[in-house]
C-alpha cells in the first residue's frame, strides 16, 4: 500500500469522490471545488461556487460536476470539458433538501424543502417538470440500471403510494404506474439491479416488505415477524445478480429472500459467542474469527483463531432505552459485486463485521475489530477477487478477501494528530482507496491485482 499526502477539504465523505469513470478525483473545499487527476492527484481544474458547498456529486457519465448548497437553495453545475460553462439553479423560496443527477446526465432532480415537490431540471433545453407529493422519508427516489424508469415515493390522501415515470428518450417524464405502496409508512424503495422488481419497505415501526413489478403488479410481501413482536425494518439491499433481497431487521437478523417464490432461504443472525474450526480444514461447524490485536511493534494486525480454540465472545453493547434510533438491529448490508458473499454490521455488535458466502448460506468469516466500525464497502472492479475495505474512525484500514486479512496503518498527521478515518471508497478499477476524515483526504493505491495477505 502506498499513501498519499493528506489533502485538504470540508470533511465528509459526501464532499470527495472518485468519478464513475475513474480519471477524476472531486473534492470540496468550503466555497471551492477541486478536480483532480486520480493517479497522479494533480490539480486540472478549480471551480469557485457562490455559498459553501455541501453535496458533491458527479454526472454518471463523469463529464459535468455538480456541486449543492442547501444554505442558499442553490446548485451549480460545471462541466469539464468547457470550464467556461456553466448552469446555476436557484430553488428560491422553495428552499432545497437534495439534489441528484438523471441517469442520462443531462437533467439534474432538486427537492424542495418539506419534500413539497420535486423538479427536473434539463440543462440543454432548459425545460422544467415538476414531480409532486413526494414522501420525506430516507430512500424516496430510485432510477432503474437501464435509466428509464424513476420509481417516487408518495404521500396522497393519507396513503404511501408508488408513481413510476418513464425518463427515457425525449418524451418527457411521462407517468406509466400509479399503485399503492402496501406498506403503513413507506420509509424506502429500491429497483433490483435487473430492473423487473421495485422494493417498498415500511420503516421501524413494522417489519414489511411489498415488492411489485414495473407495471405495479404486487408480486409478493413480505414480513419478518408480526408487529407486537417488535420494531421494524431498518435496511435493505438487492444483490447485484438480482437474484437475493436482504432485508435487515431490528431484532438483529438479516433475512435473505429468493427472487423465485421472494420467501427466506437463509436468516442471518449476529451471534454472541462463536466456535472456531475443529480443525486446520474448512468446517460447516466453525467459522474463521480474525480478531484485531496490537502487534509488539505497537501496529495493529488480525490474529486468525487457531483451530480447536475456545469460543470466542463478540462483545455487545446494551442500547439506551430513553435514546431515540437505538444501536440495536441490522445497520448496514452490502454484497460483494459477483453476489457470493454478503457483509453486514449488527449495531449492538459494533467492532463486530460478519460475512456469509451465498453459496453455502453459511458464515465465512467474522471480523472483530477493537473499535466500531464505521464505514466498509466491496471493491468494484469485476476483474479483481472479492475484496473488502473497513475502516473503524482510527489512523488504520483494514482488508478482508478469501486469501486472508490485513491491517495498515496510515503513516500520516493531520492538524488534529493522528489521520483518523470515518469512511472509505474504492476506485472504480479497485487499484486505490479513498480514505476521509472530518476534514481531510488521502488516497491508498494498491498494487496491481494485489488482495488481502494472509492474516497479521
Amino acid at each position: 500500500m502506498n499513501f498519499s499526502e493528506l489533502i485538504p477539504f470540508s470533511g465528509g465523505s459526501r464532499l470527495a469522490s472518485f468519478s464513475p469513470s475513474g480519471f477524476y478525483l472531486a473534492e470540496a473545499a468550503q466555497f471551492r471545488a477541486n478536480v483532480r487527476d486520480s493517479k497522479s492527484l494533480e490539480l486540472l481544474q478549480s471551480f469557485a461556487c457562490a455559498d459553501q458547498i455541501t453535496d458533491l456529486a458527479w454526472s454518471p457519465d463523469s463529464l459535468f460536476l455538480m456541486c449543492v448548497m442547501r444554505k442558499r437553495a442553490l446548485v451549480q453545475v460545471w462541466s469539464l470539458e468547457h470550464p467556461d460553462w456553466a448552469c446555476k439553479i436557484d430553488e428560491g423560496v422553495a428552499g432545497l433538501v437534495a439534489a441528484c443527477w438523471a441517469p442520462d446526465s443531462r437533467r439534474v432532480l432538486t427537492t424542495a424543502d418539506f419534500n413539497l415537490r420535486v423538479t427536473v431540471w434539463s440543462l440543454t433545453d432548459k425545460t422544467v417538470a415538476y414531480l409532486k407529493h413526494p414522501k420525506a422519508c430516507s430512500k424516496y427516489i430510485a432510477f432503474s440500471s437501464d435509466g428509464c424508469l424513476l420509481a417516487l415515493a408518495e404521500r396522497r390522501g393519507l396513503k404511501d403510494c408508488v408513481s413510476v415515470f418513464n425518463c427515457g428518450g425525449d418524451t418527457g417524464w411521462q407517468l406509466v404506474a400509479h399503485f399503492d405502496a402496501g406498506t403503513e409508512d413507506l420509509d424506502g424503495l429500491a429497483w433490483s439491479p435487473d430492473a423487473t422488481a421495485l422494493a417498498c419497505w415500511d420503516g421501524c415501526l413494522r417489519s414489511r416488505v411489498a415488492i411489485f413489478s414495473p407495471t405495479g403488479t404486487q408480486l409478493h410481501t413480505f414480513s419478518a415477524y408480526p408487529l407486537e413482536r417488535g420494531l421494524g425494518t431498518k435496511c435493505v439491499e438487492w444483490s447485484p445478480s438480482s437474484q437475493f433481497l436482504a432485508v435487515g431487521c431490528y431484532d438483529g437478523s438479516l433475512r435473505l429472500l429468493n427472487n423465485i417464490t421472494w420467501e427466506p432461504l437463509a436468516e442471518m443472525r449476529g451471534q454472541t459467542c462463536v466456535e472456531p474450526p475443529p480443525s486446520s480444514s474448512a468446517s460447516s461447524s466453525g467459522i474463521v474469527a480474525y480478531r484485531e490485536i496490537e502487534s509488539p511493534s505497537g501496529l495493529p494486525r488480525y490474529e486468525a483463531s487457531p483451530p480447536g480454540d475456545p469460543p470466542i465472545p463478540i462483545p455487545v453493547v446494551k442500547p439506551d432505552p430513553s435514546k431515540p434510533n437505538p444501536k440495536v438491529g441490522i445497520g448496514a448490508v452490502h454484497f460483494s459485486p459477483c453476489s457470493r458473499y454478503v457483509a453486514f454490521r449488527e449495531d449492538s455488535q459494533p467492532g463486530a463485521l460478519w460475512l456469509w458466502e451465498l453459496n453455502r448460506l453459511k458464515p465465512s468469516a467474522l471480523l472483530l475489530h477493537r473499535n466500531p466500525v464505521r464505514s466498509f464497502a466491496w471493491d468494484p472492479s469485476a476483474f479483481n477477487p472479492p475484496r473488502l475495505a473497513i475502516v473503524t474512525g482510527t489512523p488504520c484500514v483494514y482488508m478482508w478477501s478469501t486469501a486472508g486479512c490485513l491491517a495498515a496503518q496510515v503513516p500520516l498527521m493531520d492538524r488534529c494528530g493522528a489521520f483518523v478515518i470515518t469512511s472509505v471508497s474504492w476506485h472504480p478499477d479497485g487499484d486505490a482507496l479513498l480514505l476521509t476524515s472530518d476534514a481531510d483526504a488521502c488516497v491508498c493505491f494498491l498494487e496491481s491485482g494485489g488482495a488481502a495477505g494472509q492474516a497479521g
